[in-house]
Order: structure tokens, then C-alpha cells, then sequence
């Protein structure tokens, strides 16, 4: 099994600088005196559509450290540890270093003065005296009068986009609501935390912010000569500096396709081999032809990525953005690879009866049941039973990974824990009218689970992530709107809140 790489930033090292804002809003300021009108349909002309590379931000490699505010003890202790738990789900970034829960019984009638007054009172490192402190996330609800809200130190907001004016946030707000409505308070606050700060998340909705701004941009284009001057030429300069950060990327990517492809190649022979022989009722045909396909996408790479193979830390810029796609296509071939080699050898181990590899694959999947128990609690508690008693049985099964009769009862837990999880499906459906159903995980996913697919069985980590995409989607639609971000005492931390 290959191991982690480390990718030297050879072509990187050599990118562009991105142009600062200071020098953009200059430039801006300074042209627009001597530009004169110009057509928003030239300018929509001149501006490239936003590229969702651009927009990726950087997750941690552990869980973010969590707490929970609680001071009138609405939350039941159950319910703290569970939500303690349900963090490690949220694929958090690393800016992010301090997630807090907060849940007032009571509270001012604008919940934002409660949320300051009380960090001022019991955790004054955590606020200054006119912003959040950095790396801070705050979620929480004020039960009376009604109100969710989500706050964020500077950094922070600026990198999720969790400040006033910004979709994100009111996503985040709003995601709060349904959980609470329901009397489930935790499922609404994991809901508004994983939708502030998964950065998946985050990034689709900067890329959709930037997409309709490029429209937006144009529009205003036509609006005048004086200001149109400024506008188009900051419009220029944005543009500039937006390649900029495409050839950067470009070379990263390049960086990781030079010194990861040949290698991909030699071994790409041996994993075939290893997927094809693979034989447990754990492998059915739908992952046969993921590896299949994936294995014809890679070796349909080779005139390609041989056409730039000349390509230096040296080369223009301009042939860096000219490739930029093809690049990154290659990349995330060969990536796709690697974790479908991964994946591949973790059946290939279970089928061969390695202990290690079965009780990984048990814990995983006892993991998944704990967060269906969780969510069915509030659904129908004879599921969150059934739930628990299929978590003790992996638990039980872990314990014993070389008994003969291993894989029959690893496949017979399966199947049960496939009804399970396509039940609850079903039960979250009614709510969220989610009209698409959650997607299984593919051999190249990093999501993937052993036993993906058998009898139709998809972890519930996935349905989990459906539900909270419909539902925050339904809110988000269903909202009366608006996001408070006023203090009463003039604090200009970023977020806000919504009454309910």
C-alpha cells in the first residue's frame, strides 16, 4: 500500500505573487479618473468565469476543539456528549480553532447583547473590545424570545464568509432553526456549525457569491462614465489578480501530477490485479466498474500529461494558465487512484483475514450506527435502540476478527445496518423533501466504507450530510430573511441572528 507523499514546491516556488488589495483598490482608484464608459457587455466579456479551484480552503487534519455554553442547563448531559461527538463529522479548516456552543433559556430580546455580555462575564479572552478573537466560531439559540445565531472572529468570517451581507451566514443561521423547532436543539446547532465551517460547504457558496457577482458587476457596469471607469479597471485588476491565483494553483497542481504520475503508473498494473481478485460478497459490480473506470480515465491521461511532461519551474506563466485544467485534471486522476488503491487493499486485507484491517472497518462502521442512533432518538426511539444494539455487535465482532465465520457475520451485520440506514432515509425525506436521495460513496471517494453497497447499503455519515443539505436548502428558501448584526453596544464582532 502506497504511503503519504510529501510534494516539494518545485513549479510553486516559481508562481506569481498575488496582487495585494491595498495595490488592487490604488489601481482602481487611480485609473477610473482617466477611464471613460464602457459597456457591460464588454465587461462581462472580459471577465473569466470564477474557477471553484480558486475557492478551496484548507481543512484540519483533527477534530476542532469544541465546548459548550450552557448556563441554565437546557441541554441534557446526553445531549452535550453526543455533540461533542458529532464534531469529528465536520470537515473543519485549520483557521478555525475554537468551536463554541451556546444555548440561552432566556435572553435580551436582541439575542446578540446576551451572546457579548455573556463572553464579557465568563470567558473575556474569547472577545475583545470590538471584535470576536480570532479563530472563534460561536454557535448557538436563544430559546425566548427565538432566536439562532452564528459568530465569528475576523479572520475567520472573512475566510468563510460569516459576515453580514454574506449568503453563507444566513445559510448558517438558518440551518439552526428546523432542529430547534423540532425540539431537537442539538441536531439544529450541529446543522448551523457544520453549515458555518465545513469548508466544502463554505467554498461552494464563496464560488456562488462569485458567479453571481460576475453578473452583477456587468449589470453595474452600464450605470455611468465617471464611476464606470473605476469599476471596469478594478474589474481588470480583479481579473488579473484572479489569474494570478489560477497559475499559482496551476503550478501546485503541477507540482503533485510531476512527481506523483510515473509513479501511479508503475503500480497501476499490480492494483488492477489486486481489484480484480478481489472476490467477497463485499465487492459487487457497481465497484468493479468504478475501478474499471477509473483505471481507463488514468491511462487515457498519458498523451496528455506527456505533452507537458517539459514543463519547469521556469516555464511562463502563460502556459501554466493556458494548461491550468488539464492539470488539474491529471491531479485529481491521480489522486482518485490513490485512494482507490487504499480502499482496494483495505477489502483485499478484510478478505484475507487481517485482524487489524477488520477491526478498523468495525470501528468505522460502529462510528457510523453511534451517529444514526444520535439522529433517530428524535425520529423513533425504537430505531435509535436497533441502532444501538447493531453498534455493540460491531463492537462485539471487532473482538474476534479471525473466527472462521467472520466475513458472514461482517455481511450479515451489514445487511441489517443497510435496512437501518435506508429506513431513517426515508423518515428524514418526510422532512426535508429532498427530491434527489443520498449518492453511496464510490471506490475513489475518501468517504468510502468497507461493504459500501452491499444490499444497497450507503453509511449513514452520507445520508447524514444529504439531510443537512436539503434541510439547510428548505430553510434557506423558506426564510423571512434578514440577519441582525447589531450590538446595543456598538461591538462590531462579525455574524449575526435570526428571530424565529
Amino acid at each position: 500500500m502506497n504511503q503519504p507523499r510529501e510534494i516539494a514546491p518545485y513549479a510553486a516556488s516559481k508562481g506569481p505573487k498575488v496582487t495585494s488589495l491595498d495595490r488592487v483598490v490604488g489601481a482602481t482608484l487611480g485609473a477610473g479618473l482617466l477611464v471613460g464608459a464602457l459597456g457591460a457587455g464588454g465587461v462581462l466579456a472580459a471577465i473569466d468565469a470564477p474557477d471553484k479551484a480558486d475557492f478551496a480552503i484548507e481543512s484540519s487534519q483533527s477534530t476542532v476543539k469544541t465546548d459548550i455554553m450552557d448556563p441554565d442547563d437546557v441541554l441534557s448531559p446526553e445531549d452535550e456528549e453526543r455533540m461533542l461527538r458529532e464534531v469529528s463529522r465536520i470537515n473543519a479548516p485549520a483557521a478555525v480553532t475554537g468551536l463554541h456552543y451556546l444555548v440561552f433559556a432566556t435572553n435580551h430580546d436582541n439575542v446578540n447583547d446576551s451572546v457579548e455580555e455573556y463572553l464579557r462575564d465568563n470567558h473575556p479572552e474569547l472577545i475583545g473590545d470590538d471584535k470576536f478573537a480570532d479563530g472563534q466560531v460561536f454557535v448557538g439559540v436563544g430559546l425566548d424570545p427565538r432566536q439562532s445565531f452564528v459568530f465569528a472572529g475576523e479572520d475567520v468570517a472573512d475566510l468563510l464568509g460569516l459576515r453580514k451581507g454574506d449568503s453563507h451566514l444566513e445559510d448558517a443561521v438558518e440551518a439552526i432553526k428546523p432542529g430547534v423547532r423540532d425540539n431537537n436543539i442539538p441536531a439544529g446547532l450541529f446543522k448551523g456549525a457544520s453549515t458555518a465551517i465545513d469548508v466544502d460547504r463554505a467554498a461552494e457558496a464563496q464560488y456562488d457569491s462569485s458567479a453571481g457577482n460576475r453578473i452583477g458587476g456587468a449589470v453595474g457596469a452600464g450605470m455611468g462614465a465617471g464611476a464606470l471607469g473605476a469599476v471596469g479597471v478594478g474589474t481588470v485588476t480583479g481579473l488579473r489578480r484572479s489569474r494570478q491565483k489560477q497559475v499559482m494553483k496551476a503550478r501546485e497542481n503541477w507540482d503533485y501530477v510531476s512527481q506523483t504520475y510515473t509513479d501511479t503508473a508503475q503500480r497501476l498494473q499490480a492494483i488492477d490485479v489486486q481489484a480484480h481478485s478481489l472476490h467477497s460478497g463485499l465487492v459487487d459490480q457497481r465497484l468493479r466498474d468504478d475501478w474499471d473506470t477509473l483505471r481507463d480515465e488514468f491511462l487515457g491521461l498519458d498523451r496528455t500529461v506527456g505533452s507537458f511532461m517539459t514543463m519547469t519551474a521556469d516555464s511562463p506563466d502563460s502556459l501554466y494558465h493556458e494548461r491550468a485544467d488539464e492539470i488539474q485534471q491529471a491531479r485529481q486522476a491521480c489522486e482518485r487512484v490513490e485512494t482507490a488503491e487504499k480502499n482496494i487493499d483495505k477489502l483485499h486485507r478484510i478478505e484475507h483475514a487481517d485482524a487489524e484491517a477488520r477491526r478498523y472497518a468495525l470501528y468505522d462502521l460502529g462510528k457510523d450506527l453511534s451517529q444514526a442512533s444520535y439522529v433517530a432518538t428524535d425520529l423513533d426511539s425504537n430505531l435509535a435502540q436497533e441502532a444501538k444494539r447493531l453498534e455493540s455487535t460491531a463492537m462485539e465482532l471487532s473482538q474476534q476478527p479471525t473466527r472462521p465465520d467472520f466475513m458472514e457475520r461482517y455481511m450479515a451485520l451489514l445487511d441489517r445496518t443497510s435496512g437501518l440506514s435506508q429506513y431513517l432515509q426515508q423518515q428524514l425525506q418526510k422532512k426535508n423533501k429532498a427530491e434527489q436521495l443520498p449518492e453511496r460513496p464510490h471506490l475513489y471517494d475518501s468517504g468510502f466504507y468497507v461493504g459500501v453497497g452491499y444490499n444497497g447499503f450507503v453509511p449513514f455519515s452520507a445520508v447524514h450530510s444529504w439531510d443537512s443539505d436539503a434541510t439547510a436548502a428548505n430553510s434557506s428558501s423558506s426564510s423571512s430573511g434578514g440577519v441582525n448584526s447589531s450590538f446595543s453596544s456598538g461591538f462590531s464582532g462579525s455574524g449575526g441572528s435570526s428571530s424565529f
